[in-house]
């Protein structure tokens, strides 16, 4: 972390501190000018955000990660029920913005509420206009204009003609089918399990439009910090599988290759920032691992390459890494099973598949337990170990010295993978759907973490193809002549 943004981190911590001293002193609703609190609230907005996000190292070393959920859900009374709100619509109208613009327990239904009776108030309509820009600019930052289905949704049980509910999986471009006002329409004929590509900590409240269903929302997010949040909000269920969980488990039977790396490194040039290349690369020079040889892979544009390229040279480590980007996926196993461990150091994720294809490989694997989106209690005396960031030169330099002490494929093939997974989430689905008075007559498809279709047998996709259509005629319907949208 720079300095510069260990600087925001600290000042977005203290502002969510004299924040809550202020409720807690009862000298919140103390101004009369609304101004005040739209500014309070842009404020705070842009702290949690901050802290959330990119400062969460500070956060976790300073009150640890729960602290700002825990506080606001400790407080929200003062908010959901002030003394004055039967008399004051003034406090009224502050103390539901509040609830619906920061992270409190049912923030989103919160949100609809204040989009239905303050929509023509300057700050919900700017939150709304921002809302969409934000949707278009992830739409138009994409290379492709033209989408296949199999690309960021699966079928994973068949809506009945007889009435009993499908499965349909959304794992990427969620904001799409929010855009069009999808989800209330496919609700109708399937219970949505739906995977956030970067987990949630207070990031895009479209969701909320995910949880105003026929059904709940089923949502894959593993962390801890995740479901706590996801807890607290109206129209959903969580459950700690995502992603990475559903990879497929591969042979390992072939020989073993010499070991050449010490550490691997694998992730996206393309977002470095998150991922903290540069961190690793400081890591590298410390006295501890200052004789490592590390490898490093991800995917990312030629000039991020070549930059992150640049950075190995000013840091000196030349001689000790070596870097290949934009491999081919199945290129990948055979280059994991020559290094000794992995290293991953990303502030956020969902499940995160790299981690995965580690325990697949049989390599431990050492992370910041800053990192949201992962479960921290994947990582034990099999797996590595999730260390503060101040103790990652220690314990990246054990797992080596004791490499062998570790057994993530076996952990790997017991607890995780896409047999196991697909198996628990059939389990907890069929369970949902008893709770709910509905028939399940048949178990959703096996899935798994990759590929154009995620399915384990690609037979499913075909077999889907009626859902699909469906499907695709509702992308149809929105209108939109600028989304380009197919099955094959």
């Amino acid at each position: 972390m720079t300095s510069d943004a260990a600087e925001t981190a600290r000042e977005s911590l203290a502002a969510i501190e004299e924040f809550f001293t202020s409720i807690d002193s009862k000298k919140i609703f103390q101004s009369r000018d609304p101004a005040f609190y739209r500014s309070l609230r842009e404020r705070l907005r842009k702290a949690f955000s901050s802290l959330l996000i990119w400062g969460r190292p500070i956060l976790e070393t300073a009150h640890g990660l729960m602290w700002p959920y825990e506080g606001l859900r400790d407080r929200r009374p003062v908010f959901a029920q002030p003394a004055e709100l039967e008399t004051n619509g003034h406090i009224e109208t502050q103390a539901r913005m509040f609830l619906a613009f920061l992270p409190f327990p049912g923030q989103w239904s919160e949100m609809r509420r204040v989009e239905e009776r303050y929509r023509d108030d300057p700050e919900v309509k700017g939150f709304l206009l921002d809302e969409q820009k934000e949707i278009l600019r992830k739409i138009h930052r994409k290379p492709q204009t033209h989408y296949k289905l199999r690309h960021f949704c699966q079928v994973l049980k068949s809506a009945e003609e007889s009435g009993e509910k499908g499965v349909l999986r959304i794992f990427s471009l969620p904001y799409l089918f929010t855009r069009y006002g999808l989800p209330e329409k496919l609700s109708r004929r399937y219970v949505l399990f739906v995977e956030p590509p970067m987990g949630v900590v207070f990031r895009h409240p479209w969701w909320r439009h995910f949880t105003n269903l026929e059904d709940p929302c089923v949502m894959g997010v593993p962390s801890a910090e995740d479901v706590l949040f996801l807890e607290g909000q109206q129209g959903v269920e969580a459950v700690q599988l995502a992603h990475g969980d559903f990879l497929e488990e591969m042979d390992l039977n072939a020989p073993r290759a010499e070991k050449e790396y010490d550490i691997v490194f694998n992730a996206s040039f393309d977002d470095m920032e998150r991922k903290r290349h540069d961190l690793m690369l400081r890591l590298l020079s410390h006295p501890l691992l200052r004789t490592g040889r590390a490898l490093f892979l991800g995917r990312g544009s030629g000039e991020n390459v070549e930059e992150f390229q640049k950075q190995v040279l000013r840091y000196n480590l030349g001689p000790r890494v070596t870097v290949l980007a934009n491999l081919r996926r199945q290129d990948v196993p055979p280059l994991l099973d020559r290094c000794r461990m992995g290293v991953h150091l990303s502030l956020y994720e969902n499940g995160c598949r790299s981690i995965y294809e580690l325990f697949r490989s049989d390599l431990p694997c050492v992370i910041s337990s800053a990192m949201g989106g992962m479960n921290l209690e994947i990582f034990n005396a099999e797996t590595g170990k999730a260390v503060t960031d101040g103790e990652l030169p220690e314990a990246i330099s054990s797992v080596l010295k004791h490499v062998e002490e570790y057994g993530p494929r076996e952990w790997f093939l017991n607890h995780s993978g896409s047999r196991n997974s697909s198996r628990k989430l059939n389990e907890l689905l069929r369970g949902l759907f008893e709770r709910w008075g509905y028939d399940w007559r048949h178990d959703i498809v096996p899935l798994t973490s990759s590929g154009a279709s995620r399915y384990v047998d690609t037979s499913a996709h075909e077999h889907f193809r009626a859902d699909f259509q469906w499907i695709l005629d509702c992308f149809r319907k929105a209108g939109d002549p600028s989304l380009s949208v197919s099955i094959d």
